[in-house]
């Protein structure tokens, strides 16, 4: 495989995961009515930073193990 197939790889990859970040929030989001993230990060609610950063780093691995 040449550079460009490999780039090209890189790149579908990042819009798959990225999307996959995206919908994982939303659907999280719309599960959860009751907290208004973006009100509590503005808030400086750590607890709530902590646990959407354990949300990502979860959704990483679960991602990235999906699109190997």
């Amino acid at each position: 495989m040449d550079i460009s197939n490999y780039a090209i790889s890189i790149l579908v990859s990042l819009v798959i995961g990225l999307s996959g970040f995206v919908l994982a929030y939303k659907i999280f989001d719309w599960l959860t009515p009751g907290i208004n993230f973006s009100d509590q990060l503005n808030a400086d609610n750590r607890s709530v930073a902590i646990f959407l950063a354990g949300l990502f780093i979860g959704l990483g691995l679960l991602l990235g193990n999906a699109i190997k």
